[in-house]
């Protein structure tokens, strides 16, 4: 089991790309806005799509995080009296920290209208996937039968859909 601050090792597959991935998709969204659009900001479809994304995707974050309270970490860990969070958000879809990360780092690209940032940032999708599997297969180790009876009641990342 681990102790409060330590992070499972297969989390670091995860942590250090995304970390890296995340940091190079601003870094070229920026680029992008100022060298090649020359800062002119146009407010459109897409720009709209971005915002829209990147503020749900906040939203749900804090939402999460709140209801998580003191069993939030950003490493995968389980404290030793930890308990099964199924209420508030986590009683549609069991990782909703995993979708707001989705939402918005994808709207941030497309609030700037960054074709390249975009195009990076959508390899956080397969990152993301992976830590959720190795989430779940460490709540299951730790909540055994009461975790596999929840994931048979909800969905992973999508309400009602996936």
């Amino acid at each position: 089991m681990k102790t409060y601050f330590e992070t499972a090792r297969e989390d670091w597959v995860f942590v250090i790309p995304a970390t890296f991935v995340f940091a190079l998709a601003l870094l070229v969204t920026a680029w992008d806005f100022v060298i090649v659009q020359k800062m002119i900001y146009r407010f459109d479809v897409v720009s709209a799509v971005g915002l829209i994304l990147f503020v749900t995707g906040v939203i749900i974050r804090i939402v999460g995080r709140r209801t998580l309270g003191k069993y939030y970490s950003y490493g995968l860990r389980t404290l030793p009296d930890h308990k099964l969070i199924k209420h508030r958000i986590y009683k549609h879809i069991r990782h909703p920290i995993s979708l707001a990360v989705f939402l918005y780092t994808i709207g941030i690209p497309l609030f700037f209208s960054s074709l390249y940032g975009f195009l990076i940032m959508l390899l956080l999708i397969p990152l993301t996937l992976y830590r959720t599997k190795i989430e779940e297969k460490m709540l299951i180790e730790k909540f055994g039968d009461e975790y596999l009876d929840y994931m048979k009641k909800t969905k992973k990342l999508i309400p009602f859909i996936y």
